[in-house]
């Protein structure tokens, strides 16, 4: 994943290094939303996204994350448990890019139950959220969106994820996009539950005013 795979018309997808940082963070504001700074700066640093390399490698989530959370810093493992791709051409110009993370709303509701935090740190290595997948616009039309989503997507159901889920403006109509890849697209105010699986408990997740969720399970589970 470091040097790439084959994707569409030349493009290889590849892991973001850190001198993708910048351009990483103007994709994502171009898909209508903003990556965080902790982000930004764990990519600047060689920081994000290194616990999923090992762990594509063989190496497990479960340690290093066990440790983190004994140590009060989730912030860090966070950044080391997301994703961060990128679309390059032939003249090593990034066309692309796609962020997913472990979702804090998830982890915030599962971080209320009382009892140990087992459940909180499971939800981090079992449920993701893609942040954004944005092309540059005189690149778009080429499949590099979907080459993005597709590698984003074989990664984590090769991990042992369960769950990919993420929202949209609902103004930019994106639903028929999400629905071509596996994705269930929520009508407004609909949710699902994510609680029942990891904890035995009904937590109902959903997306924002203006905003659209999508979401996608690994295999037979729903």
């Amino acid at each position: 994943m470091v040097e790439g795979l084959a994707g569409p018309d030349g493009v290889r997808i590849r892991y973001a290094q850190p001198q993708d940082a910048d351009i990483v963070a103007d994709l994502v504001k171009t898909a209508g939303d903003d990556m965080e700074s902790g982000h930004v700066e764990a990519l600047a640093q060689g920081r994000c996204g290194t616990w999923m390399l090992d762990a594509l490698s063989g190496a497990g989530l479960a340690p290093p994350l066990a440790r983190a959370a004994a140590s009060g810093d989730l912030l860090t493992a966070a950044a080391a448990m997301s994703l961060p791709l990128v679309a390059q051409d032939r003249n090593g110009q990034v066309l692309g890019g796609l962020l997913c993370v472990p979702s804090g709303a998830v982890t915030a509701m599962v971080m209320k139950l009382p009892g140990p935090n087992g459940h909180a740190l499971m939800s981090m290595m079992k449920y993701a959220k893609i942040k954004a997948v944005a092309v540059r616009e005189d690149a778009r039309g080429r499949g590099i969106s979907t080459a993005l989503l597709k590698r984003c997507i074989q990664i984590y159901w090769q991990l042992d994820y369960m769950l990919l889920f993420g929202e949209f403006e609902t103004c930019r109509m994106l639903g028929p996009y999400y629905r071509r890849h596996g994705f269930t697209v929520l009508d407004p105010q609909d949710t699902i539950d994510v609680g029942t699986l990891l904890t035995g408990v009904l937590m109902r997740l959903g997306a924002g005013p203006g905003e659209t969720f999508f979401h996608r399970w690994r295999g037979p589970i729903r």
